[in-house]
């Protein structure tokens, strides 16, 4: 048995790194640090595939911020294009309302005038100053005549 302890003293000293010790100031054996570093190889690999996953969806969503900005730009050249249209409408609207406030102007003038000469007539006819005159006409072979 004693043969046995000192084997595993001799292993667990061989396993011993010289110079490394723990908290407590106990050395430590290389499985320790063995162990410890596949944890951290493990850790490593995980943040490498999630930095891998991280990436695909950077790329993803950049082509989707590029088609998204493609939209954009073509919403604002429509936009564009339907101000002009509108801007074009309204200045022919503009127009059309400046000629109908004309045309309103010119027809009242008219209607003002036509109503001073309906008045104008109505005393004519009531003051019985109104004349007829009747012009007949006949033909004579030479020329033309007129009787009254």
């Amino acid at each position: 048995m004693d043969q046995l302890k000192y084997h595993s003293a001799g292993i667990q000293e061989k396993l011993q790194i010289a110079g490394v010790e723990d908290e407590a100031g106990n050395p430590i054996s290389a499985l320790t640090i063995l162990s410890l570093l596949e944890r951290v190889a493990s850790i490593i690999d995980n943040v490498q595939s999630s930095q891998q996953r991280m990436e695909e969806r950077q790329q993803d969503l950049e082509s989707n911020i590029k088609t998204i900005q493609g939209d954009v730009l073509k919403l604002a050249k429509d936009h564009t294009d339907t101000s002009g249209t509108v801007e074009k409408l309204l200045q022919k609207t503009r127009k059309v309302s400046a000629n109908v406030k004309e045309v309103r102007t010119r027809v009242e003038k008219q209607n003002i005038r036509v109503k001073k000469v309906e008045s104008t007539q109505d005393e004519l006819l009531t003051r019985n100053k109104f004349r007829v005159v009747i012009y007949q006409v006949s033909r004579v072979s030479q020329g033309r005549t007129f009787k009254r």
